[in-house]
């Protein structure tokens, strides 16, 4: 199953938005992610979060509506808690990059929380970014000519990637360890893979 969630963030855009959907077979709101439904004349199939940055009783609406108060837990944590997501295997994030630096940086920290054999990705403008856990090994294709940076959230060990500019072959990655900044696919096939820890690949789009 596949589930695409909104959030707060950059807004995806109405083009990206209707591919994901397409792509999905659940689409779901997190609060002023649903502003992004509204601009492109969509609406996803759940609408969750503590209805702080959104009010759906300004507009009808078709959708299940899930209003939770708990303000212990993010609109995003409150959507990947719902059941849908919980039997999802691929899960696509909209509008969790940009914006404030801190709810991206949170949005990245929950990601990496999620069971590790789930694949996980934000797609945005002029990004996309993939988590990568020893579960869930990345291979992407037609990738040559563009700009990869592999980033580890904490210590990651035995990190190997293959088809860049500038291979890694075994590393440890992670504060004071190794890096890999904008580095560059070479090859037609990239994969990236680890034996311990989370790290984000992330791709520049053309």
């Amino acid at each position: 199953m596949k589930i695409v969630v909104v959030l707060g963030g950059d807004p995806p855009g109405s083009i990206l938005l209707e591919w994901r959907m397409k792509w999905a077979d659940f689409s779901i709101a997190a609060d002023a992610g649903m502003k992004a439904f509204v601009e492109a004349g969509l609406e996803p199939d759940l609408l969750v979060g503590d209805m702080d940055s959104f009010d759906p009783d300004e507009i009808s609406l078709v959708c299940e509506v899930d209003r939770i108060e708990d303000q212990n837990r993010t609109d995003f944590q409150k959507a990947l808690a719902r059941p849908e997501v919980q039997r999802a295997q691929e899960i696509a994030i909209l509008g969790g990059t940009g914006g404030r630096s801190d709810h991206f940086l949170t949005n990245l920290m929950i990601a990496a929380g999620v069971r590790a054999d789930r694949v996980i990705l934000f797609d945005a403008k002029g990004e996309i970014i993939h988590r990568v856990t020893p579960d869930c090994p990345l291979a992407l294709q037609g990738l040559a000519g563009q700009t990869v940076s592999v980033i580890p959230m904490g210590s990651c060990n035995g990190v190997t990637a293959t088809g860049l500019g500038w291979p890694l072959s075994g590393v440890d990655m992670g504060p004071g360890e190794a890096l890999s900044q904008s580095n560059l696919a070479e090859a037609e096939e990239i994969e990236v893979s680890l034996d311990s820890g989370t790290l984000y690949v992330v791709i520049l789009k053309r």
